[in-house]
């Protein structure tokens, strides 16, 4: 986890020629969605709800379920479960497959919370500006932290993890399809601007990439832990 956390931190600073010119042109992108399409797309799933809002409605709503039940607690089942199950089955691709997902998650909160921080943009509820934002403040205030989104970038880092993990298409098909919900509904419960949701799904799919590609023993193993006062399973992988 240690490396994993390393290769994301230094990522920005190991940028070849093609790929700062990438980032450059996806960040004119995103200014340019924040100019002219974050008001009109809010206005129309959240604040003036008509036809738009009713046609999306049915496909947000697996990212209403997940807002509700609490996105930690959905991706930790999920983990929980991947791994029960990989140890009672003896599918070990499946207990590493949920290391990568506890692993994912827990680099994204941490990069996307700093994101937030630093950027301060003010969430739509707060005002009908999509520019307003105040960064470098690093204000903990609720109203600004909108950029990115959390609970998208979170899907889509668990949905990456998943699909890369299996590579099977109903595993990705299913996976992404509820990850793109989660960002919808965040837009239209009226919490984030469309470009914050682009934002997070990006970061949330590079790092799940990042984790599931990166290198690591074959095996998993396991081991159990006997002692006076603790009794436990070691896994390796």
């Amino acid at each position: 986890m240690g490396q994993n956390a390393l290769d994301i931190a230094e990522a920005p600073f190991e940028l070849s020629t093609s790929q700062t010119l990438l980032t450059l042109g996806s960040t004119g992108l995103v200014l340019s969605a924040v100019s002219t399409l974050d008001r009109p797309v809010y206005d129309q799933l959240h604040a003036q709800p008509g036809r738009s809002a009713a046609l999306t409605g049915p496909l947000a709503a697996p990212g209403r379920w997940y807002d509700r039940a609490d996105p930690d607690r959905v991706i930790m089942g999920t983990a929980g479960l991947l791994a029960a199950s990989g140890l009672v089955l003896r599918r070990r691709a499946w207990t590493r497959t949920s290391v990568r997902l506890v692993e994912a998650i827990v680099y994204t909160k941490l990069v996307t919370g700093l994101a937030k921080s630093v950027l301060n943009r003010s969430r739509p509820f707060a005002t009908p500006h999509p520019f307003a934002a105040t960064p470098g403040a690093f204000d903990s205030d609720h109203e600004q932290l909108s950029m990115p989104s959390g609970h998208t970038a979170r899907a889509f880092a668990a949905a990456s993890v998943l699909a890369h993990q299996a590579g099977r298409w109903y595993v990705s098909v299913p996976a992404y399809g509820i990850a793109t919900s989660v960002a919808l509904e965040r837009v239209r419960s009226g919490d984030h601007w469309m470009t914050d949701v682009m934002v997070g799904g990006a970061l949330g799919y590079l790092i799940g990439r990042s984790v599931s590609s990166s290198s690591g023993p074959d095996e998993v193993t396991y081991a159990p832990i006997l002692g006076t006062k603790r009794v436990g399973l070691s896994v390796r992988f």
